[in-house]
């Protein structure tokens, strides 16, 4: 059987979902992570373990060799191993192997590249040590999933004072962008790249996103309602629909996220070659009716050809919500999903009790559910009721 690498870190990945649809199409799952007990191994056909952190590309693919894996395709949905993605395809001369992708494994050639382009205005720079505006935004540079190690700094003293603790924590070797603070209301738009074109399927509005600590936080839903934030979407997804086609990319997922403000500013945030998370996949289904994993898989093979792409729909209106546990332990959690599944408007819930919360720096969601409204106002009433319905506690 022809094999298909899926590509694994901390056991995220979305790897259940690849695995089964590269099963679905006769084909091998081989797992790649770091982990010799990884939970997903007993899924896949093999699995080859590999320290993303410590190890070099010679050995993965003397790795790969041993196992007899020869691969017909990459599946990585995850920010961090995008890099390795790209490596693993230009050996194996694969689809995704082409130069023009590796500009999105980086934020700063993003960055420079849209500047290039004449794309956007904002001010950054790869040494944070030099910034010279703010309030800024602190970020790893090739790899910040989950909104991880994102700072927000008022001023030189918090920016040096932020530095000297991710070197004290061991993490002063993490490749940083520094970035302009962008006021106004934030936004995602998820889609397919086919021959140069970027076509944006699902536009979410994040009125409610936690500015402090840069998490997703509140209701989000598809289609956004205020005009600056329906500008922003369009200025945005034709700025990046012009950076694909000066790269010349094709048979990729994009995810990417914005900022737009009343006074007509709209600038990137950051972008991802996958689908969004949480309840993004859910909704593309529900409103296109397209299993976002499977587009992905297609396009891994270099396969996904539709006979047209949708043009982006309004109705019906979706709203979803994350909910994070914010102190560290174990979430149990007493509600049931079929619970909140039944509750008005509610079509779909993901609930994971005894989920462990290690860390603060990232976004620790054990709950997210989605919803249908006619409006903003209803989308909040169905959420209202699920929080007032969740019982959970975090146990030390």
């Amino acid at each position: 059987m022809k094999s298909v690498l899926v590509l694994s870190w901390i056991s995220i990945g979305n790897v259940p979902a690849a695995v089964a649809e590269v099963r679905r199409r006769g084909l091998r799952p081989v797992l790649v992570s770091e982990r010799p007990d990884d939970p997903h191994a007993a899924s896949c056909e093999d699995h080859v373990v590999f320290d993303w952190d410590a190890e070099e590309f010679p050995v993965l693919a003397d790795r790969l060799r041993a196992r007899d894996v020869e691969p017909v395709a990459v599946v990585c949905m995850v920010e961090k191993l995008t890099e390795w993605s790209l490596a693993l395809t230009a050996h194996y001369g694969l689809p995704g192997g082409d130069g023009g992708r590796r500009v999105l494994a980086s934020k700063t050639l993003v960055r420079e590249h849209m500047r290039a382009l004449g794309l956007s205005g904002i001010r950054f720079t790869g040494d944070p040590r030099s910034v010279d505006f703010f309030p800024a935004i602190v970020k790893p540079a090739r790899a910040s999933s989950a909104s991880y190690l994102v700072k927000r700094v008022e001023d030189r003293e918090e920016l040096l004072s932020h530095l000297k603790q991710l070197a004290d924590a061991g993490l002063g070797g993490v490749e940083l962008i520094a970035e302009e603070y962008l006021p106004g209301t934030e936004f995602s738009v998820d889609g397919p790249v086919l021959d140069g074109r970027f076509h944006p399927l699902l536009a979410v509005e994040k009125p409610d996103h936690d500015d402090v600590r840069h998490h997703d936080a509140g209701l989000e839903f598809h289609p956004p309602q205020q005009n600056h934030v329906r500008e922003g979407v369009r200025v945005l997804s034709e700025a990046v629909g012009a950076l694909c086609a000066d790269r010349g990319l094709d048979q990729l997922w994009l995810h990417f996220e914005g900022r737009s403000s009343p006074d007509g500013r709209t600038e990137l945030i950051e972008i991802n070659l996958r689908s969004g998370g949480g309840q993004i996949p859910r909704s593309l289904r529900e409103l296109y009716g397209i299993d976002v994993i499977a587009v992905i898989v297609s396009m891994a093979l270099g396969t996904y050809a539709p006979d047209e792409v949708a043009a982006v729909r309004e109705r019906p209106m979706i709203g979803w919500m994350d909910v994070e546990a914010r102190e560290l332990g174990t979430v149990r959690v007493a509600t049931t999903e079929d619970e909140l599944l039944a509750l008005p408007g509610i079509f779909s819930v993901a609930l994971a009790d005894g989920y462990r919360i290690t860390r603060l720096e990232h976004e620790n969601f054990f709950l997210t559910f989605a919803m249908t409204g006619d409006s903003v106002a209803e989308l909040r009433e169905h959420a209202a009721r699920v929080l007032d319905t969740l019982e959970y506690t975090v146990v030390p």
